[in-house]
């Protein structure tokens, strides 16, 4: 996506709709510079209602880094194409991630849950940019079933969020008590990010669809689970909890915390004797001798 990186891992988004969200993108965008890894911006649905751009403003702390910006889905009924091209403008990003979060919505008091026709308006957005366009789930993850329609209409990337991080429809539990009585009964929704990344990995391999970026994201703690997902078939590697905490300290804390990230994967690469990126495959993964 005319960025080059100096490791598989992108700093994935969280920070949509919080005060503190410039002041955290910024951190994590000198982290992402320092490293040479993707960063990808949370919501900025707020910029297209006529909010300040100015949380988004982190290209001039990271003119090389490759920068994802973010819009929900379901925003696609209010928002077309010349809004999007706007928003991607703005953030001076690289490409546009578009978030799935029907959970998340249904569960959310006076949450939007008009998810039908969507395909169709993702297609035309995917013609229409001249950037790359991603969807990503939000905890629930992909199924192999909606990767391949997605990879069918175009999208150049999909993040499959798989179960095992941030449980969004709790967290909005939290916030109302009637939808925390209905979030109980989701603690543990959705694909698992393993299987979601194995699946995502079969079907674009047998649509010949090994152009569309896979990104393998939900439950990521360390350099060794980057490792994982990376040999079960996704191209980059995404986390967000562990690496907002740092960043939410500081740009010194951040850029310490993605420098042990990427070493944690170069170290458990090695040590499972991969030369490089293109070695990552499933045979690593084996209790069994390699020769």
């Amino acid at each position: 996506w005319g960025r080059v990186l100096a490791a598989p891992i992108l700093i994935s988004c969280m920070t949509g709709g919080v005060t503190e969200a410039g002041r955290v993108n910024r951190a994590l965008a000198m982290a992402g510079q320092e490293h040479g890894v993707a960063v990808g911006l949370g919501s900025a649905r707020a910029v297209l209602e006529g909010g300040s751009p100015d949380s988004f403003a982190v290209r001039e702390v990271a003119p090389d880094v490759l920068l994802l910006a973010n819009l929900g889905v379901v925003q696609l009924h209010q928002y077309g194409p010349a809004a999007c091209r706007r928003l991607v403008a703005v953030c001076q990003a690289d490409a546009l991630v578009l978030h799935c979060n029907a959970v998340q919505e249904a569960v959310q008091p006076g949450g939007d849950t008009a998810f039908a026709g969507l395909l169709r308006r993702i297609a035309t957005l995917c013609k229409a940019l001249d950037v790359p366009v991603v969807v990503k789930e939000v905890g629930f993850g992909l199924s192999g079933q909606d990767v391949t329609r997605l990879a069918e209409v175009g999208v150049a990337g999909v993040d499959v969020a798989g179960a095992g991080g941030t449980n969004w429809a709790q967290v909005e539990g939290r916030r109302d008590t009637h939808a925390g009585a209905v979030a109980a009964a989701f603690a543990d929704w959705g694909l698992p990010t393993a299987e979601a990344v194995r699946e995502a990995r079969q079907v674009l391999d047998d649509v010949e669809a090994r152009d569309v970026v896979l990104i393998g994201s939900g439950g990521l703690r360390h350099g060794v689970d980057a490792l994982k997902v990376c040999c079960l078939g996704a191209d980059l590697a995404a986390m967000a909890r562990g690496l907002l905490s740092a960043a939410a300290q500081g740009p010194e804390a951040a850029i310490q915390a993605v420098g042990i990230l990427c070493e944690q994967l170069r170290v458990a690469a090695w040590a499972a004797g991969a030369g490089g990126v293109a070695d990552l495959g499933p045979a690593l993964l084996s209790s069994s001798p390699r020769k």
